[in-house]
């Protein structure tokens, strides 16, 4: 018999099949991600940190959290993306496993925290004042 039309393995086809589907999965999940949050057409303007704080404050569901990145600039959109899919890989539903989780992608997203400065005291020159 000729090996060109050798029976093949079951096994090998279902190997096959196996990478079919996740391939085919992933294009699944891909054009869904698309069709739920569409790339904009214009490009927004807010930082990670203004959308987090200006969108996804108003957000109830994950739906709704992936259709704010948009609004902001390509850097921003990027920060936020990653700091969304860092909550979903840890399951994460509130700040504090966002905190604990993702701390490095909060950080990229939200920037530095700054601490108010306390008002410095008086230069007396070094001098004590009399009474």
């Amino acid at each position: 018999m000729d090996e060109a039309f050798a029976p093949r393995s079951v096994s090998y086809d279902a190997r096959v099949i196996r990478i079919a589907l996740v391939f085919g999965m992933f294009g699944c999940l891909s054009q869904a991600k698309q069709a739920l949050a569409p790339e904009p057409e214009n490009v927004g303007t807010l930082t990670c940190r203004e959308i987090v704080e200006q969108c996804d404050a108003n957000c109830s569901d994950p739906l709704c959290l992936h259709q704010c990145g948009p609004q902001g600039t390509p850097e921003a959109r990027g920060q936020h993306d990653v700091l969304l899919e860092c909550g979903q890989r840890n399951s994460c539903t509130d700040q504090d496993c966002m905190e604990q989780n993702c701390p490095q992608e909060i950080q990229n997203c939200m920037g530095p925290t700054t601490v108010p400065e306390e008002p410095a005291a008086p230069d007396t020159g070094g001098q004590q004042e009399s009474s």
